[in-house]
């Protein structure tokens, strides 16, 4: 950054930001090679960001991340996305897609075979076998469901928890 005209200010404050943001600041000063891999991985991603890119793109960003690295990560991008950034994401997990709800372009054999909602693409199990991915679990749990009449295109919890809700409402217990 400093090759660039940033002062020692703006580079220690930036800097400190990130590393509070990517929940990296106990490595402050510690060797890359000390880290674990998902540890590297969010000093990687640091590195890029602390530079305000206005697009970026992410390589299988999940990889090596627990739930709540993967929970700091997706808010991260939806407040990049809210401030007009550009993200894109290259990568094999559904769940991830699913909870950032993004718009979803499905490649397959270096072409593209769907573009649309995370909705439209992911609960669409024919695009989802042609790009050799796995359907979202809730998908799946749904899916299993449709003899109960359950819908089958539910993707997240949140939808899934609604729908079970409203039909257990309904039930009525008996003793026995």
């Amino acid at each position: 950054m400093k090759n660039f005209g940033y002062s020692e200010e703006v580079i220690k404050k930036r800097v400190d930001f990130i590393l509070e943001t990517l929940d990296l600041s106990s490595y402050a000063d510690s060797s890359p090679f000390m880290l674990s891999g998902g540890e590297r991985k969010r000093v990687a991603l640091a590195s890029v960001l602390v530079s305000d890119p206005k697009h970026i793109v992410l390589d299988e960003p999940t990889i090596g991340q627990d739930f709540q690295q993967k929970d700091k990560l997706r808010n991260f991008i939806i407040q990049m996305n809210a401030q007009g950034r550009t993200v894109v994401i290259v990568t094999h997990d559904v769940e991830f897609v699913v909870d950032c709800k993004p718009r979803v372009i499905l490649v397959s054999g270096g072409h593209i075979i769907a573009d649309g909602t995370y909705y439209e693409v992911l609960s669409d199990t024919a695009l989802i076998q042609k790009a050799s991915l796995t359907s979202p679990q809730i998908a799946m749990l749904m899916l299993s469901l449709k003899d109960l009449g359950f819908n089958p295109k539910i993707l997240d919890i949140y939808q899934a928890k609604a729908d079970l809700e409203q039909r257990l409402s309904n039930v009525v217990y008996k003793d026995v």
